[in-house]
């Protein structure tokens, strides 16, 4: 039994002494460990600070082409709408001989010219909106040729949209 509490102690003196040996081997290599880390530090400092400026001067140039590229398409607006309303009729009016004493129905896009208010009447998601200039939808499409209704029994100072759900389709569709 002796020898057995002989040996345990030897074996944990062995360990503590490996532990210890250990430990002071970190620490004798401690300068090296930070200067490394120095080094380290350094290097990502300096990448995150190119990759920064790499970034900063994408969005610089990102947005000064959308800026132009909005600024071009504003001049292209412009003088598309300058040339759709020319003489203060719309574009359509004289293939249709229109002569702004009557509302306009579009059939097959549901929308209203208000000669009133000059501007477009359209269902929107079961809404009805005004706008001033031609709607989205319908600027690819030549109006000239599109089929419309004249509204002669509905005053010029009223509104047009208000007396839609008044008449059945067919009336619209005629």
């Amino acid at each position: 039994m002796k020898n057995i509490m002989w040996l345990l102690c030897i074996t944990v003196g062995a360990l503590l002494t490996t532990t210890a040996s250990v430990s002071a081997q970190r620490y004798e290599n401690d300068k090296e460990y930070w200067k490394h880390r120095k080094e380290t530090d350094k290097k990502r400092a300096e990448y995150y600070r190119e990759h920064d400026k790499k970034r900063a001067e994408y969005y610089r140039e990102r947005d000064k082409k959308k800026h132009e590229y909005y600024k071009e398409a504003s001049k292209k607006r412009k003088e598309y709408y300058k040339e759709v309303y020319k003489n203060d009729a719309p574009f359509w009016a004289k293939a249709h001989k229109y002569n702004s004493v009557h509302h306009v129905y579009f059939r097959d896009y549901k929308t209203f010219y208000d000669p009133y208010r000059e501007g477009y009447v359209f269902l929107d998601r079961g809404n009805w909106r005004f706008s001033s200039v031609l709607p989205s939808f319908l600027v690819g499409i030549d109006l000239g040729r599109a089929r419309i209704k004249f509204i002669d029994n509905i005053p010029i100072s009223r509104h047009p949209e208000d007396f839609y759900d008044d008449y059945d389709e067919d009336y619209w569709d005629d």
